[in-house]
């Protein structure tokens, strides 16, 4: 054999020895992913074993996972975290809800209930505001601490238009000026522009809608100095007294 042959004979082992290295190199790699893969995706080694609850007040944690409605024993990476959220979602007390993964194996909730700013009667039952006009819950009494809302419009659009206008206006009242809101008894309206304050001694105010209503507070801490039954600060600009 002559030295070209040898080395001929050389590269072509070192081709094959590397061409081996190679395919040796790929087919690790797919056993590692596929191990990985079944470990992630199929096995029992991260599975879910725990739904952890954060965030509720008057729900139980119990209530939330039942809702949720998780499978323990149920791979992690493969749960369906937007179909648990809306699940949660559709509970009347939730306001809003965040479903994660933690490793190695939790299903972690994060919700944050709607907190009432009144109660209005519907249908016979005792039902509770929340700060955007959603009456949310049903209580045994009155609860204590929260005004009556009475909404007269019976029409479905009209009726939410104005639950929501009546909520915006007690939120910012219990927001701004706390002291006003004690002096609130409850608050009506037969339209979303027709708001009214029931105070103590009688006295009412005539709110109107729910636009400028920063500006509308301002003029009504002034104009209750003034003695009066009937304060008119609908028309912020031009406010008026009577009786």
């Amino acid at each position: 054999m002559t030295e070209q042959d040898e080395r001929f004979a050389a590269r072509a082992s070192y081709e094959r020895r590397r061409r081996l290295r190679r395919v040796a190199v790929a087919l690790l790699v797919l056993i590692v992913a596929g191990t990985l893969t079944w470990l992630v995706m199929f096995s029992s080694v991260l599975a879910v074993r725990r739904v952890a609850v954060d965030g509720e007040t008057t729900l139980t944690e119990s209530q939330v996972r039942s809702a949720a409605d998780v499978r323990i024993g149920q791979p992690l990476a493969r749960i369906d975290v937007a179909a648990i959220e809306a699940r949660v979602a559709s509970m009347e007390r939730i306001q809003s809800v965040t479903v994660s993964r933690s490793w190695l194996h939790t299903v972690r909730i994060t919700v944050v209930e709607r907190t009432p700013v009144a109660w209005l009667t519907v249908g016979g039952a005792i039902r509770g505001l929340d700060r955007y006009g959603i009456d949310f819950r049903t209580y045994d009494k009155a609860p204590k601490g929260l005004l009556k809302a009475e909404v007269t419009a019976t029409a479905p659009r009209p009726r939410q238009q104005t639950l929501e206008a009546v909520a915006a206006v007690v939120q910012l009242i219990e927001d701004e000026d706390p002291a006003l809101r004690k002096q609130i008894r409850a608050v009506s309206a037969a339209t979303k522009d027709s708001i009214q304050l029931n105070l103590t001694s009688g006295r009412t105010v005539v709110w109107g809608s729910r636009a400028d209503s920063e500006h509308k507070l301002t003029v009504l801490k002034a104009l209750l100095r003034i003695k009066a039954a009937r304060y008119d600060v609908s028309a912020p600009d031009q406010p008026t007294t009577t009786g």
